[in-house]
């Protein structure tokens, strides 16, 4: 494999990994109380991700954590979209969030 295919393949294990935290850190207690479907999805992200989940959780953490986690996510998302598509369309899709 590539040293291309490596990073290209990191870069998505990265964005997966910080598009889950940011999705998680956006749901609400009403929520993952009332939607099996998201209770399931928010156990999967805390058994792959517990030390980044308990920093989402913790008040004095929080916001430092989920700024630095839709950082990261915006950045792996400029990156691929430069690669993919050009510097152009990297540049007006930047900062990608959604979840």
């Amino acid at each position: 494999m590539s040293n291309f295919n490596l990073i290209y393949n990191k870069l998505s294990d990265l964005e997966n990994k910080y598009e889950s935290l940011v999705w998680y850190a956006r749901k609400t207690d009403k929520q993952i109380n009332s939607i099996p479907e998201v209770k399931q999805h928010v156990l999967e992200i805390q058994n792959l991700y517990p030390n980044e989940c308990m920093e989402l959780n913790v008040q004095e953490l929080s916001d430092w954590s989920h700024g630095f986690n839709s950082g990261m996510l915006a950045c792996v998302r400029y990156i691929q979209d430069y690669v993919d598509e050009g510097k152009e369309f990297a540049d007006e899709n930047f900062p990608s969030l959604h979840t």
